[in-house]
């Protein structure tokens, strides 16, 4: 008898927990308006960037014109959420974007998107870019000018279907 209320008072302990833990995660946003994301405007040259689409290497030197450099992984909720958002704003504004996975493998980005894997969305070749952007969180973007020095750093998830979003960007890179 003495055992089933131990039993009974952890289980209703973890469910609180649970509860707790529902109440506050439901509450969080994950897409921030622009206005009220993390915005930091910069003038220093893009750090050297390999990446890779499934078989091809490229770099950003490589690259021409500006370019919005947007670094993400599967494993991040806002994230996921965020990225069909911005692959439809590259395709409506007509501004390419580089959607750089930080994931281990190719094989997560293709479980995620399926098979064919829209264009710009490539997979960090090194560990390293981490640091040389300093990307401690994700996700993170950065507007590049056409010369690819970094004018705006986006920290966080936004709503990129605004029209603050496209006037940042536009800002940015002068237009």
């Amino acid at each position: 008898m003495r055992s089933w209320r131990i039993w009974a008072i952890v289980l209703g302990a973890q469910a609180a927990l649970i509860g707790v833990w529902y109440s506050v995660e439901s509450g969080r946003t994950t897409r921030l308006p622009v206005a009220q994301a993390l915005t930091t405007t910069l003038d220093l040259p893009a750090p050297a960037l390999t990446m890779v689409r499934q078989h091809a290497t490229t770099t950003l030197a490589e690259i021409e014109g500006p370019v919005v450099l947007h670094f993400w992984a599967t494993w991040c909720p806002p994230c996921r959420e965020e990225l069909p958002g911005l692959l439809g704003f590259a395709a409506q504004h007509g501004v390419r974007v580089l959607a750089v996975s930080l994931d281990r493998g190719w094989a997560e980005v293709q479980d995620l998107l399926g098979p064919i894997v829209p264009p710009g969305v490539t997979l960090a070749r090194a560990r390293s870019v981490q640091a040389a952007f300093g990307v401690d969180h994700l996700p993170v973007t950065f507007v590049l000018d056409a010369q690819h020095r970094m004018r705006l750093r986006l920290d966080g998830a936004r709503d990129w279907s605004t029209a603050a979003a496209r006037a940042q960007v536009r800002a940015a890179l002068g237009r």
